[in-house]
């Protein structure tokens, strides 16, 4: 019978290797699992034997020379990763050789290097999460926590399929938020593009054309001039650029502090009719995250922690953070995380339920599930106000725009009459 080398993990997380025999490969798979190992690699072994075939623990393996630098990977990408990985790994190739696969047909100049450098490393005995962790711009905390939580359990590939359910939905809301707001922003564009060709292009030569038969003109016309005028002032332009830079440095500089980016997001969270969207969004996420995390065995305070990292607005990750702090017994935290009076009631109460039924993925995916229902009503309502908004504001310019100039000419026409 053939001999197949092999490298795996203990239920401990331990990493051993060695050699064994069997009739064929999943024979060989199969032997591993009833001795209770997690494969990572089981491959013929062909030109060497070395050994008796029992797992040796491996020491001194060498990770790879750090991470690929400047790599740029978007989520669709990490998540399209992840879907083929979980179903390379389902039919039954070992992971060694569903890395070799995906980075043969990555058709990505950045993430390619990065998959070639994960199977050296676990071809060295390195975790798969290890490996993933070296790159934390591409492969976020809660990815590699997912991933580590899988290999300790045996689950990787239905934890890898979570991974690309979670990453589907957030590319859903993203998706659904952009094309809601293409259409007001075409809108708008065009609008302002309209505006711009007729100030720049075609007032002055009305003005010209007005101020050669020296008429008096309306006042909407003589306001609609002195605004073209201004506008094509260089030096009004250049205060104007200046008083948009000192903006944008003022924004930045407060973005730079902690008590900066704590007044701008709680501001965010007070707008009205985008606040209450954003709230949703941030809910849902939360929820999402957390069931994930807590319905794959990572434990409450990691997962939280983990949570509250993904949080983009400081004011709910600094709640999260606090709730952190207060739990003592590592398993409830609804009443932590009501004590700061930012999540709402119905998420704290769907949490309750689940601790007492000891169910808690279940309830927070609950919850997730209605505020994105919530989130997806809400933008609809903000794009149903908004659209006609920008549409009427358009229509507000360019009409003041022809009013002027109809006005004026009358005004000539009627003069040259009498």
């Amino acid at each position: 019978m053939p001999d197949f080398s092999y490298s795996a993990r203990s239920k401990s997380g331990e990493a051993v290797s060695g050699l064994l025999t069997a009739p064929d490969r999943k024979a060989a798979l199969s032997q591993l699992v009833a001795q209770g190992y997690f494969p990572i690699a089981v491959d013929a072994a062909a030109q060497k034997r070395s050994g008796l075939g029992g797992p040796s623990k491996q020491k001194g393996a060498v990770p790879a020379a750090g991470a690929v630098k400047k790599a740029r990977v978007n989520s669709r990408q990490v998540m399209l990763f992840t879907q083929q990985l979980a179903n390379l790994l389902k039919s039954g190739m070992s992971l060694k050789q569903a890395l070799e696969s995906l980075t043969r047909q990555q058709k990505s100049k950045s993430l390619g290097p990065i998959l070639e450098q994960v199977g050296e490393e676990i071809m060295q005995g390195a975790n798969l999460s290890d490996a993933l962790a070296r790159n934390p711009k591409i492969f976020t905390r809660f990815y590699t926590n997912m991933i580590r939580s899988g290999e300790q359990s045996g689950t990787l590939p239905e934890v890898l399929k979570r991974l690309t359910e979670h990453y589907e939905r957030l590319a859903d809301i993203r998706e659904k938020v952009t094309s809601a707001l293409l259409y007001p922003a075409i809108v708008l564009v065009v609008g302002i593009g309209v505006v711009f060709v007729f100030m720049v292009f075609l007032l002055p030569k009305f003005t010209q054309m007005f101020q050669d038969l020296g008429t008096t003109l309306p006042l909407p016309t003589r306001m609609l001039i002195s605004v073209g005028n201004l506008a094509g002032n260089p030096w009004f332009l250049i205060g104007l650029a200046t008083v948009i830079t000192l903006i944008v440095f003022a924004y930045k500089r407060t973005m730079r502090t902690i008590e900066g980016r704590l007044m701008l997001d709680r501001w965010k969270l007070r707008i009205p009719l985008a606040g209450n969207t954003l709230k949703a969004a941030f809910f849902a996420q939360f929820s999402r995250t957390l069931a994930t995390l807590l319905g794959n065995g990572v434990p409450v305070l990691t997962a939280l922690k983990i949570a509250e990292d993904t949080m983009t607005n400081l004011v709910i990750a600094r709640e999260i953070a606090k709730a952190r702090e207060r739990v003592t017994d590592g398993t409830t935290i609804s009443a932590p995380l009501a004590a700061g009076q930012i999540f709402p009631p119905l998420l704290i109460d769907m949490l309750a339920i689940g601790e007492q039924t000891g169910d808690m993925p279940t309830a927070l995916n609950n919850v997730a599930a209605l505020y994105e229902q919530e989130l997806t009503q809400d933008v609809k309502r903000f794009t149903t106000l908004l659209e006609p908004a920008v549409i009427v504001m358009i229509a507000l310019v360019v009409g003041f725009i022809v009013f002027s100039v109809l006005s004026a000419v009358m005004s000539i026409t009627s003069g040259l009459n009498r």
